[in-house]
């Protein structure tokens, strides 16, 4: 959508200059003048109402195409108070679990209030999360996730053994990964 609207925007403006130039002549080099003329066309204002990259997504995948940066700063954040030291595949573990629970009719639908929910990300109540900074790196991370997921089950994970909650699937490296029931 921001591309198609950038687009429309450069187009009108575009299209509301139009310059000519000509060619004037005199006894010495030739002089090129410009024309300013304006031009006015009212189908430049047409605006989609979707994105033509996401018409034949699932209403999931949308949702993740529109995912604003403020989002994914915050989900890197967590990313890094969670999983700091751990491997770039339990990275990604831990972004996984927070857009499928976004996606999960059992979570709230945003990353915020999937993250904020009592009790849910350690580092979010423990302090943790004030000794971490967003950093690119992980934001990219978090952008290839959105495209295509490493996992779509994960919704649980907890260090040093399985959560109390959900069906257990695996462990990489201190976390261990488990699906909803």
């Amino acid at each position: 959508m921001r591309k198609i609207t950038a687009i429309t925007a450069f187009l009108s403006l575009c299209a509301v200059f139009i310059f000519s130039v000509t060619t004037i002549s005199t006894a010495e080099e030739p002089v090129l003048e410009t024309k300013v003329i304006p031009l006015h066309i009212a189908s430049v204002n047409y605006e989609p109402t979707e994105d033509i990259s996401v018409m034949n997504m699932k209403d999931t995948e949308k949702k993740e195409e529109l995912l604003p940066d403020e989002d994914i700063a915050l989900i890197a954040l967590v990313t890094m108070a969670e999983a700091e030291g751990e491997c770039e595949e339990g990275k990604r573990l831990v972004i996984d679990t927070i857009l499928n629970r976004m996606d999960s009719e059992h979570f709230p639908d945003t990353a915020y209030d999937v993250i904020y929910q009592p009790y849910q990300f350690s580092s979010m109540w423990n302090g943790r999360v004030d000794c971490c900074e967003v950093r690119e790196d992980i934001c990219q991370l978090v952008r290839e996730e959105l495209e295509c997921r490493t996992n779509y089950d994960v919704v649980f994970f907890t260090a040093g053994c399985y959560s109390n909650y959900g069906v257990p699937m695996f462990q990489v490296e201190n976390h261990y990964f488990s699906r909803y029931e």
